[in-house]
């Protein structure tokens, strides 16, 4: 409480609290407000002279420091009585919060969709154009007071009380703008003090384009999805159709070479050496056919595989011998046979298939004269180990036309060949989730490794 002398402005009574400290009391009480609040203070004084009490806001300036306080004035017979409040933070809070509003207005009237802000009892306390443009002014007005479709105010009611709990929201709602449906992503989030919930933020975001893409897109994937369905159709009946003709026309050989032979063993017009002949051609044709029907069974048959780790050296052994007795080849070709590796998750029936068939095309690519070299290892390969099985023989290489297609089914370079084995063994090899694959040059062999993942 300060008494000024109300002619000089002096203060003649003091008890100045510590917050001001450093106030110069030598000098009139005006002359410690800042130039644009000494008016102020001036006009305060000279009023409570004819009007008691009297409120001012002002700042003073305490030592360094300048301080806002709230001046309330009354008129006593010995001066004029003043009763000071610090209201410095008040003041400050007040700022904060006016610069806040500003900067929620400014943002709101940047942002292209709707924003808007509820207090505790859910009434508007700030809205952006896009929202006014939407559901009209709504500053002072709960949700239920703009007029909006009995669903919709339904969704949006139970949405705000659920904000007002404190839960987030998010949820989709649609109706008419301007006589066109619109569907809308509708956020509530609560806005806290503390624990407790003061108002709730919201915003509306119009997903319709979106939503329209999202449609034509899987419309254009449905219709992508039955193209493709088409076209996959239409290459397998190609592929049928490629494979019905080939096929055709190797049954076709075998069975008119047998049709010749029959005729001409029913006229009886040859010689007993001849007849031995013509039953033996009967013999191979026949062995012809039924190695074509059993390759074209081992090539569409589904097979599900039976796998137990097991050494490969047996069952590669055993291939090797099966292939070079089943070509009378034991004496002609010679074989070396080196390496080792541990046991590999493996169906022996279904891979000892696969390394007949290699072995095969090994020993009638050397017509059954050379040398045929298999080795066995390890190695890291793709960050995986691998049991690696190497097959190279010296026959007369394979042309590039050929390597490129090497695994197609028919595709071969021999006359009587079917073109099935190595489709056959790419297929047993990835069904063991392993590789395959050829180096050849012309004249100068060939050389086939085969990958079979080994457990980690």
């Amino acid at each position: 409480m300060l008494l000024l002398d109300a002619k000089t402005g002096h203060v003649t009574i003091c008890e100045l609290p510590s917050w001001l400290e450093g106030l110069d009391l030598a000098r009139p009480l005006a002359d410690a407000a800042l130039p644009q609040d000494r008016q102020a203070l001036l006009d305060a004084m000279a009023a409570v002279q004819h009007t008691s009490p009297v409120s001012v806001e002002v700042r003073l300036r305490a030592g360094s420091r300048e301080v806002w306080v709230r001046a309330s004035l009354a008129r006593r017979q010995d001066g004029i009585a003043l009763a000071l409040q610090d209201v410095t933070a008040a003041r400050h809070d007040a700022r904060q919060w006016r610069e806040l509003e500003a900067w929620l207005v400014t943002l709101g009237e940047t942002l292209p969709f709707d924003f808007f802000i509820l207090d505790r009892e859910g009434r508007y306390l700030l809205q952006n154009p896009p929202s006014v443009k939407r559901v009209g002014t709504a500053l002072g007005k709960r949700f239920s007071e703009l007029g909006l479709p009995g669903d919709v105010q339904q969704l949006w009611g139970a949405g705000v009380e659920r904000a007002r709990a404190g839960e987030l929201v998010r949820e989709e709602l649609t109706w008419l703008v301007d006589g066109s449906p619109r569907t809308f992503s509708h956020a509530l989030s609560p806005v806290r003090d503390g624990d407790a919930v003061v108002g709730v933020l919201g915003v509306d975001i119009d997903i319709t384009p979106l939503k329209e893409s999202e449609a034509a897109l899987r419309r254009s994937l449905g219709e992508l999805e039955a193209t493709q369905e088409a076209l996959v159709r239409k290459k397998q009946l190609v592929a049928l159709g490629e494979m019905a003709a080939i096929v055709a026309h190797e049954v076709r050989n075998p069975l008119g070479s047998i049709s010749n032979v029959v005729t001409l063993l029913q006229r009886g017009m040859v010689s007993r050496e001849e007849e031995r002949e013509l039953w033996q051609v009967i013999a191979d044709e026949t062995k012809r056919l039924d190695l074509l029907v059993a390759n074209l069974l081992d090539f569409v048959r589904p097979v599900t595989l039976t796998l137990s780790p097991r050494p490969l050296e047996p069952l590669l052994e055993r291939a090797l011998q099966q292939t070079l007795w089943t070509e009378d080849a034991s004496r002609r070709v010679k074989t070396t046979f080196e390496g080792t590796a541990p046991p590999v998750p493996l169906d022996a029936g279904q891979l000892e298939l696969a390394f007949t068939n290699l072995f095969r095309n090994a020993v009638q690519a050397m017509k059954g004269d050379g040398s045929l070299h298999v080795r066995i290892s390890t190695e890291e390969h793709l960050a995986q180990r691998w049991a690696r099985v190497t097959i190279r023989d010296t026959g007369p290489g394979l042309p590039s036309e050929v390597q490129e297609r090497m695994f197609e089914p028919f595709v071969t370079t021999r006359a009587r060949g079917h073109g099935l084995g190595l489709a056959i063994v790419r297929k047993v090899v990835e069904q063991h989730h392993g590789e395959v694959s050829f180096e050849s040059e012309a004249g100068r062999g060939t050389t086939c490794v085969v990958r079979l993942p080994m457990p980690t």
